[in-house]
């Protein structure tokens, strides 16, 4: 369709785009409130990560309907895969109430462990939710491949937290944008560089398809220009 209408046609999906993450953000924030916090933050997450995989997949319709199926589908599954990472945060929000009352070495030592954890739990949890919405596995086989996938996958790890970081700086210049598509940025983001090593290294995947074909597109083209 982009194509068969030139740049009206690109403006026009940009702004679908735009809109479908505006939207996706706000479900988001509705999810975790339906929830009372605790129990709504990871099902918000899995279910707007699944609407976030239908738009990068080009279905951007019924995004509304997509998120309260996903919701009320995975609930208590998403709250499973959900609790470790929780498990994490409040032991790394309790290392940084401690970090102001240490000085000299240990503060430094444990401000880059709690980074180094930060770090990793981050990645783990972006492949988590993709993996969780790709996969209608149980929540113990989704963590299990989820936790190795960041360390078998070096450059996917660095390139995701490389982006993100690129995004924070990014939404901290502008944190007007935040309360708008803040969430919805950063799982999309996550979530398409894991999305994309699934299909790079598991042939059933719904992408692998268009893998092979533009590598044999690109194959095509340099035999034509030899």
């Amino acid at each position: 369709m982009i194509s068969e209408y030139g740049w009206t046609g690109r403006v026009m999906a940009w702004l679908r785009v735009v809109s479908a993450l505006i939207v996706v953000n706000l479900l988001f924030v509705a999810g975790t409130l339906a929830g009372l916090v605790v129990l709504g933050i990871a099902p918000a997450a899995l279910a707007a990560t699944a609407c976030l995989t239908r738009l990068r997949d080009g279905e951007d319709q019924g995004v509304v309907r997509a998120f309260v199926a996903a919701y009320r589908a995975d609930f208590w599954r998403a709250n499973l895969i959900g609790l470790p990472f929780g498990i994490v945060a409040v032991l790394i929000a309790a290392d940084t109430m401690v970090l102001p009352a240490l000085d000299g070495p240990a503060a430094a030592a444990l401000a880059g462990f709690t980074w180094i954890v930060g770090a990793i739990a981050a990645l783990v949890f972006a492949c988590t939710l993709t993996v969780a919405v790709r996969y209608d596995e149980t929540a113990g086989a989704v963590l299990r491949y989820s936790a190795v996938l960041p360390f078998t996958s070096p450059v996917m790890s660095l390139a995701m937290l490389l982006t993100l970081g690129v995004v924070g700086v990014a939404l901290a210049l502008l944190p007007m944008l935040v309360p708008l598509v803040g969430v919805a940025v950063v799982l999309f983001v996550a979530g398409w560089f894991a999305d994309h090593r699934l299909a790079a290294i598991d042939p059933d995947h719904p992408r692998a398809g268009d893998r092979h074909a533009h590598r044999a597109e690109f194959a095509e083209g340099s035999a034509a220009t030899r």
